[in-house]
């Protein structure tokens, strides 16, 4: 564009920017306008919506009292219907209770005869047997009996020592002659004993010399094994304690040594570097001037270890190289076999970095200064430039808080790192913190195996010391060992020989003093036959056998006459004891009878109070029931009520629909004015935006203009008047423009590429691949998604035709087990059926419409049954287990329930757990839990069919 022309293009932008400023201004004049009648509008809205919710919470009030009246009235005559039928039934029973009453009155009043007839009977069949025990005196038989068994006892006595008498008799003559050949012998026996006994003296006296040098011995070997016995206790004591302070040091230098192999093999692996430094160590016999990383050449102190680490970060995994050709070649190797990326230092190339002195100087003079990075390493002397470039502008500080004041104190210029790892970095940003796991850096690994190292060459040495500390006690120990087992066998000897000892000792005494028993017995034994020879004589025995046999005959003749008694005494016995037998049965049968007639009186006698008692409850109810009836009220009465609010209610529905219309014209009003005014807001911010940008044209083109003047004078010397009066249409700035972007577009295309054709055919076919995976996956959602779609489908018809049968079933369901009312199930949202809820709405016999979670207890467990039962109902199940499903309601509720289980009883087996006797009666079998014996369980069952037939 020439320079005339941009002179035009301002003009024709002044003259464009004029007209949007215009253009704004009239904008913003009818945005106000249109506001205020916006707002206007919007107020007297806000009134209508007000009247329209007034007459809406009206028209709620006067439906909701017509419904409650129409819930009255049809209360009203469900209840006298249903008042009318107990009133029958009450009668009816009252009728049938005073009849049961009669007849239990006379049943009672023959039990009452009947129990003292047979109280009369059995005091007499007393009376009598007391009479028949009084002449029957039994107690003769046992003592008769007892007295026969004295005399034969007596009488077998008399025998056996009559028999003894004979033999004795017999033997006195033929011992006589032995007797005299006996003493004789006798005598002889205990000459020879006496001898026998005196030679056992110097026997006892050898023998006793013999255990007395035993116990001796014995002593003083027991003594010498007791001395043995504590020093091997002790040695083995130290022993054990040496060879637990050995394993103890063993198993921490095995853990030590176990933990440096690992951080070796680590670090010969590499695996703790980045994959590139790890792919160039691994292949670094390939290559030529490879160094290594910088951080196997660093030495650090172990203060220093962390703060080094983390200055370093990841250029302790930078590669040090001898110089570019050889990093050149290093990382043309890495690309072309694509092993990643890696930083290599040059020690050729690279030069070193050191603070300015004024900043050291600074940086010493504050308290926790330390020192340069680059001072507290050692590193080889051809690497020095590299120790100075890495950390030669890091200091290290003692605490964060201190590295923050030695920070502020040389201005932020460099970076400021603490001991514990926590860095200020240069311009005064803060870096630190701590993982919740502890990663460890290359240099922290380093030099934690090389005092692991050091740690196990120290271990190594303190092992060989405690291994020969070790040896040292187990052979003084084995020493010991070996003297306290000799001293051992030595008085086990001494043990047994004084043993063999004592007990021949013993055997000589006992022996002697078995001798002397002996002797004793003999003399004894002598003297005892010499008496005996000498009072006992043959006419002696003979007199007292004549005594026994008469003592024999008299006891034979009193046992005669005793049997004689005793026969005559047993038949008396026999006789009255049948006597006796006969009135005692009679006696059973009439306790018996009478207290079979006192359970029969005390039965007749409950059921007539209980009889009583429910003529005057039948009474009560029939009164109560009849003042009911008269306080009843009147149908007529409510349907006039529901006339005069069903007029109110139409008077406030057409005020409310004439409202809503007028609510609804200023709402389509006020969208209007919203839109327009939208609209005019959205032509005011294009115009702003079009000034604006017009404006800014403007600017630009007038300080271009300014710019293109200013050159052509001082390179041309040409004016703006001369440029008005020339015809020149050439533009310097569009020509210099357009060399740059031909320049820069040849920097762009850089050198050539010659392994381009070979990646884009690389990528090309990466392409088609992906390509057509996306199209596999593309077919799968769409089978996918055909496929979801037929099962929602069919869920859905399923679900409309199984959610139609169980909401019929359940709205006859509860008119059944409620006794009337209404109940329906709702769909939350109809047109979606996989994702819509389900709202149980019931209305109970006089009450509105309501949900489920505002019913009462009883309410909500009866609609829960009731949906249960119209479940199955629609769908029938083999069996069905019930847990206290009617626990909440009231008895006749309960009553209504089971026989509506009753009901299905013949199409589903109910397993019911339960504790309400109006549902066990219903039940064809009952199984009861007991437990007799603690933690034992027991099951009793009844069958109530069974036991219907058995008892009709």
């Amino acid at each position: 564009m020439s320079i005339k022309q941009r002179f035009q293009e301002k003009q024709k932008l002044a003259d464009q920017l004029k007209d949007a400023e215009a253009m704004v201004k009239k904008l913003t004049v009818q945005i106000q306008k249109t506001k205020q009648q916006r707002n206007t509008l919007k107020d007297r809205l806000g009134q209508d919506r007000q009247t329209v919710d007034t007459l809406n919470s009206k028209l709620m009030s006067i439906t909701t009292h017509i419904e409650s009246l129409k819930s009255k009235q049809q209360l009203s005559s469900q209840e006298n219907s249903f008042k009318n039928a107990d009133l029958q039934r009450l009668t009816g029973q009252l009728e049938k209770t005073a009849s049961q009453l009669s007849e239990l009155e006379e049943k009672l009043t023959r039990a009452k005869h009947s129990v003292d007839q047979t109280k009369a009977g059995l005091a007499q069949n007393r009376d009598q047997l007391r009479l028949i025990r009084q002449q029957a005196d039994q107690n003769q038989v046992p003592i008769i009996e007892e007295k026969i068994k004295q005399l034969h006892a007596a009488y077998f006595d008399l025998l056996q020592q009559q028999s003894d008498l004979k033999n004795q008799i017999s033997l006195n003559q033929k011992d006589s002659q032995r007797f005299e050949e006996q003493v004789n012998a006798q005598k002889a026996r205990i000459e020879q004993v006496n001898e026998e006994l005196a030679s056992y003296e110097p026997q006892l006296k050898t023998q006793a010399e013999k255990v007395s040098k035993s116990q001796t011995a014995l002593k003083a070997e027991q003594q010498n094994l007791t001395q043995l016995q504590v020093q091997l206790k002790n040695q083995s004591q130290l022993v054990d304690q040496t060879q637990s302070s050995w394993l103890g040091a063993l198993k921490v230098a095995e853990q030590a040594r176990a933990k440096a192999d690992s951080l070796k093999s680590l670090h010969d692996s590499y695996r703790a570097f980045y994959r590139g430094t790890a792919n160039l160590l691994r292949h670094r016999d390939a290559l030529s001037g490879i160094y290594g990383p910088v951080a196997d050449y660093l030495k650090v102190n172990d203060r220093f270890v962390k703060a080094i680490e983390t200055a370093l970060g990841s250029q302790a995994q930078h590669v040090i190289v001898t110089d570019n050709q050889s990093a050149s070649a290093a990382i043309k190797f890495m690309t072309s076999n694509r092993y990643g990326r890696v930083t290599l230092l040059p020690v050729s190339t690279i030069k070193a970095r050191r603070l300015n002195t004024a900043l050291v100087t600074a940086a010493k003079q504050v308290p926790g200064y330390i020192g340069i990075a680059s001072e507290l390493i050692t590193m080889p002397t051809e690497f020095r430039e590299i120790k100075q470039f890495l950390l030669g502008t890091t200091v290290i500080a003692d605490t964060l808080d201190n590295a923050i004041q030695i920070s502020q104190r040389i201005h932020h210029r460099t970076r400021v790192v603490s001991l514990d790892g926590q860095v200020v970095n240069a311009g005064g940003s803060l870096t630190g913190g701590a993982n919740k796991s502890a990663n460890q850096g290359v240099l922290v690994q380093k030099s934690e195996l090389e005092k692991l190292n050091r740690a196990t060459d120290e271990m190594a040495g303190r092992l060989s010391q405690k291994e020969h500390q070790l040896k040292t006690a187990k052979e003084a120990l084995e020493k010991i060992r070996t003297g306290y087992n000799q001293s051992r066998q030595t008085t086990f000897r001494l043990q047994q020989q004084l043993d063999n000892q004592t007990k021949t000792l013993t055997a000589l005494r006992q022996a002697q003093a078995a001798k002397k028993r002996h002797l004793e017995t003999l003399k004894l034994s002598l003297v005892n036959a010499q008496k005996q020879n000498q009072s006992q004589n043959e006419q002696d025995l003979v007199a007292q056998k004549a005594r026994l046999d008469q003592q024999i005959k008299d006891t034979s003749t009193k046992i005669e006459a005793n049997q004689a008694q005793l026969g005559n005494v047993k038949k008396n016995a026999e006789l009255f004891s049948r006597k006796e037998q006969s009135l005692h049965d009679q006696i059973v049968i009439s306790k018996e009878q009478l207290q079979h007639y006192q359970d029969d009186q005390k039965r007749l006698t409950s059921q007539l109070t209980q009889l009583k008692a429910q003529r005057q409850s039948l009474k009560n109810q029939l009164s109560t029931l009849k003042a009911d009836l008269a306080e009843q009220i009147d149908p007529v009465e409510i349907g006039k009520a529901i006339e005069r609010d069903i007029a109110e209610q139409k008077t406030i529905t057409a005020s409310l629909n004439t409202k809503k219309e007028t609510v609804s014209q200023a709402d389509s009003r006020y969208d209007q004015l919203q839109a327009e005014l939208q609209n005019r807001q959205s032509n005011l911010t294009t115009a702003v935006f079009e000034q604006k940008a017009v404006k800014k044209q403007y600017q630009e083109l007038t300080e271009n203009l300014t710019a293109s003047l200013e050159r052509l004078k001082n390179i041309f010397n040409v004016t703006k008047a001369d440029l008005e009066r020339s015809d020149w249409h050439w533009d310097l700035n569009e020509l210099t423009s357009q060399i740059k972007i031909l320049k820069m577009g040849i920097e762009e295309i850089g050198p050539v590429n010659i392994s381009a054709i070979q990646e884009f055919q690389d990528v090309s076919d990466r392409y088609h691949f992906l390509l057509k995976q996306r199209q596999d996956l593309l077919d799968a959602k769409n089978h996918l998604t055909s496929t979801m779609n037929k099962m929602d489908h069919t869920i859905t018809e399923k679900f409309q035709t199984t959610f139609n049968k169980v909401a019929a079933a359940f709205s006859k369901v509860f008119i059944e087990m409620f006794g009337g009312g209404e109940a329906k199930l709702v769909l939350t949202d109809p047109d979606d059926l996989l994702t819509t809820g389900i709202e149980i709405m019931v209305k109970p016999p006089g009450k509105n419409y309501r949900s489920l979670s505002l019913l009462s207890g009883g309410e909500k467990a009866l609609t829960a049954i009731t949906l249960l039962f119209a479940i199955i109902k629609v769908s029938p199940v083999p069996f069905c287990i019930l847990d206290e499903a009617e626990a909440a309601l009231d008895p006749y509720n309960a009553d209504r329930f089971a026989r509506y289980l009753k009901k299905f009883g013949n199409e589903t087996q109910f397993i019911v757990i339960t504790h309400r006797k109006e549902t066990m009666v219903y039940a064809d079998t009952l199984y009861g839990i007991t437990m007799q014996e603690s933690g034992v369980s027991k099951v009793v069952s009844v069958n109530l069919d069974n036991l219907k037939t058995e008892v009709s």
